[in-house]
């Protein structure tokens, strides 16, 4: 008697430290996801096991001869024995989840079969040992005592080590080192916990043995720290990374609703760290409260950034769906904040995957940029629908055009007339780039140049231009026709090489083009990326003769401060002010701009003149130069050089 109270005591430190450990579990909100919430459960489980095991020895213990206690006794032990086997498939669920083949679970009628049968054996034989009392049972002396099939429970146990074993070797490329050897350690030591128990039942070390690896379990597969963003009650991009892994690995099919706030950089400086950390937080709540509501399958992510990603698996599209639905219509209305009402920019997208993206690398790269792959629109967008939309397939697909277009010199150089208002010819062409793809045909700038940002690829083909642009300047006699320069857009990128000078100045002396031929374009954001290394740049290629035009001015933020500091030669003013000639308080600004402008003593250049009107009112308030439709389209090469050729003749004496 004495022997087996203190032989309890592995049970006690093992309840213990469980409810200490499931404890910790909610408190850090590790319940959300399936792994978590069968984690969660299986320690449950295991704890209530423990409980069951306490009570029923130690009701053996004090009414061993109490006939009147007896069913109370068999009761406990049915209990204990039903929860105790059961944490073998339960265990079994949990790895399917880390490992990625949950799905299988449901769709191979033999795993499910191979995992479901030998429990329900149990079940079936613990319940009607009610009438027989084969499993186990008291004797005339109210003893207890096993029968001849408890054997069975044992075999049980063993059959689930060995499929679970063989499952988890079977699927060992689906699990990193750590992580594997710990899932499969629960396996054998249990075993060996259940043969000590088998031979010496009164030592009581199968709880206490799987407390031990469940604590190692959460503290190193579970990871709290670097799982779950406790700030936002959410899973953490780190813990996104490793499912998208894992399911891509495993083959799974999933369902994945990204929702992007697009705004948010706006959002964080107008409102402050503080408030804007307390707005994302109430987001996150309602996204977490809206997807619970829908399904309790779906896990929740936050990925940093105004990103949130919801799971689930693939069965469960037309769910997460609708959870896309609401919780879009709940983005797309003002969100109270004290005593504000703060309006989100969102975009939101449902992906089904492998389907839709069949790598794992196209899914991240996706989640980073699919805000400006899509179209603007405040529904939630089904990828799946969009994948015979040219537009969309081109944007998906932008990295790779690029990458072909720069080993297979897809790139096109074309260029655009400048009209010259004083000498009333073309003396000047813009330099545009152009891209022709043997799959998609001609490809935007507006959609090519950004992702070329984005991914760096901008500094490749800022060589190109540049190169390819002087290359042309010269080879051909172009003062002849009476062009006096070209204009070479320069990016944000570009602007902040630390060896732009020498490399603009060898290309030009590759080709042989002087200082004087070359019109460098900067914009505004350019200038004003780092203003140190740009004005560093521009200073001394301004200082061996080459102009500077300041591009797309009228947009954003015109920073009038930065058009003074440069050695600009000509500032030229975007369409959108073009566009808006017509509106009198507009074109108040526009002439009170332009006359500012030349009391800068700079030229004046207009972009996206369409019409006779718009040329007439342009230079009739001083402009100095015009571009646009209205003189020509962006020309190939050999095309410039026949228009400006035919345009010119009589300012060249043909």
């Amino acid at each position: 008697m004495q022997i087996t109270h203190i032989y309890l005591i592995y049970d006690v430190c093992a309840v213990m430290a469980l409810a200490t450990l499931i404890l910790a579990l909610v408190a850090r909100g590790l319940y959300k996801g399936r792994s978590n919430k069968l984690f969660l459960f299986l320690c449950v489980v295991l704890l209530l096991a423990g409980i069951l095991d306490i009570a029923s020895e130690y009701m053996d213990q004090i009414a061993a001869h109490a006939q009147w206690q007896t069913p109370l006794r068999y009761l406990l032990n049915l209990l204990y024995y039903l929860l105790h086997n059961f944490m073998s498939p339960l265990y079994f669920l949990y790895m399917a989840s880390i490992i990625g083949i949950w799905y299988k679970t449901k769709r191979t009628s033999a795993l499910l079969y191979l995992w479901l049968v030998p429990y329900n054996v149990d079940i079936i034989l613990l319940i009607i040992n009610i009438a027989n009392h084969k499993m186990f049972y008291f004797d005339e002396n109210l003893e207890f005592f096993h029968g001849p099939w408890f054997m069975v429970l044992y075999f049980v146990a063993f059959y689930y080590m060995f499929f679970e074993i063989v499952v988890l070797t079977r699927y060992r490329r689906l699990v990193t080192g750590l992580r594997f050897w710990l899932l499969m350690s629960m396996l054998p030591l249990n075993g060996i916990a259940v043969l000590i128990q088998f031979f010496i039942p009164d030592l009581r070390i199968e709880i206490i043995t799987t407390t031990i690896i469940c604590i190692a379990i959460a503290i190193t597969v579970h990871r709290p720290e670097d799982m779950m963003d406790e700030v936002m009650g959410m899973q953490s991009y780190k813990a996104f990374l490793g499912n998208v892994h894992t399911n891509y690995v495993a083959h799974a099919p999933m369902s994945y609703l990204m929702i992007r706030i697009n705004n948010y950089r706006l959002l964080r400086r107008s409102l402050g760290m503080t408030n804007y950390t307390e707005l994302i937080q109430t987001v996150a709540a309602r996204i977490n409260q809206i997807s619970a509501s829908v399904s309790t399958v779906f896990e929740t992510y936050y990925l940093e950034q105004g990103s949130f990603v919801i799971t689930a698996d693939a069965d469960y599209y037309s769910p997460l769906l609708n959870a896309g639905h609401a919780i879009n219509a709940y983005m797309n209305k003002p969100i109270a904040l004290h005593h504000m009402e703060v309006k989100l920019e969102t975009t939101a997208c449902m992906v089904r995957c492998p389907d839709d993206i069949d790598t794992e690398d196209g899914l991240l790269n996706f989640e980073g940029t699919f805000n400006t792959k899509l179209p603007v629109t405040e529904r939630v967008i089904v990828v799946s629908e969009l994948t015979k939309d040219n537009d969309f397939r081109i944007r998906s697909d932008m990295d790779a055009i690029i990458s072909r277009a720069i080993e297979n010199h897809k790139f096109l150089m074309y260029y655009q007339p400048i009209y010259n208002v004083e000498k009333g010819r073309f003396t000047s062409a813009e330099a545009l780039i152009r891209l022709i793809d043997d799959e998609y045909g001609f490809v935007s700038p507006a959609l090519f140049i950004p992702a070329a940002e984005n991914s760096g690829a901008i500094h490749d083909i800022g060589e190109y231009v540049t190169d390819e642009v002087c290359r042309f300047i010269g080879s051909h006699d172009l003062s002849a026709l009476g062009i006096e320069y070209i204009e070479i857009n320069l990016s944000a990128a570009q602007c902040i090489e630390s060896d732009l000078y020498e490399r603009i100045r060898a290309c030009m002396d590759r080709h042989g083009v002087r200082p004087d031929q070359v019109n460098l374009e900067i914009t505004e954001t350019a200038a004003d990326y780092d203003p140190e290394v740009t004005d560093r740049n521009i200073s001394k290629l301004a200082g061996d003769g080459i102009r500077f035009s300041l591009d797309d001015y009228g947009t954003g933020y015109s920073n009038i401060t930065r058009v003074v500091q440069l050695p600009l030669d000509i500032v030229k003013l975007d369409k959108s002010l073009v566009d808006d000639m017509d509106i009198p308080s507009m074109w108040a600004v526009i002439r009170n701009t332009v006359r500012m402008l030349k009391r800068m003593k700079k030229l004046i250049l207009v972009e996206g003149v369409e019409d006779k009107r718009a040329l007439d009112k342009f230079t009739n308030i001083g402009c100095d130069f015009i571009q646009g439709f209205y003189f020509s389209k962006p020309l190939p090469e050999n095309d410039f050089i026949a228009f400006v050729k035919e345009q010119n003749k009589e300012a060249v004496g043909e």
